[in-house]
């Protein structure tokens, strides 16, 4: 059930998988399969959403082009690829480090000022606290009802 918790409650995947680690194997597969499947419902999710803001300001304005997101599309169609299983290990390893390379060289282009953060007010910041309140709360509570409706 922890599992569960973690896998659609956590950010990032290598922290569901270090949580999870950190109290047992079975709990950290768990998570992850909770992780993977909360990603995989990312790209559905984000197309209802377009359609729906659509819809919504077409009845008050000029019919606008639906929002597609192309990053889930370029999301689904890599993982739907590496199940295939098509290529080899040491091939995988090179892609993965090159892709730890990558995101280490944008995580130095991207810069957060302190100004900036002033600048926007307490507004972003209470937002962000919702957030985490409606991650930790909302989450634990769905997780409950969740496995209530299944025992």
């Amino acid at each position: 059930m922890f599992g569960v918790y973690i896998g659609s409650t956590v950010h990032e995947v290598a922290q569901v998988v270090a949580a999870g680690h950190s109290i047992s194997p079975q709990v950290e597969n768990t998570a992850v399969i909770s992780k993977m499947l909360r990603v995989m419902l990312l790209a559905p999710f984000l197309m209802l959403l377009g359609g729906f803001l659509q819809r919504r300001t077409s009845s008050t304005t000029e019919k606008a082009p639906m929002a597609f997101p192309w990053f889930a599309v370029g999301f689904i169609a890599v993982a739907g690829f590496n199940s295939l299983h098509w290529l080899q290990d040491t091939w995988l390893t090179t892609v993965n480090q090159i892709d730890n390379l990558l995101l280490a060289m944008g995580a130095l282009g991207v810069t957060t000022r302190l100004s900036a953060v002033r600048r926007a007010g307490t507004k972003p910041l209470l937002l962000a606290l919702l957030l985490f309140i409606w991650l930790i709360v909302g989450g634990a509570s769905i997780n409950l009802g969740i496995t209530a409706l299944l025992a």
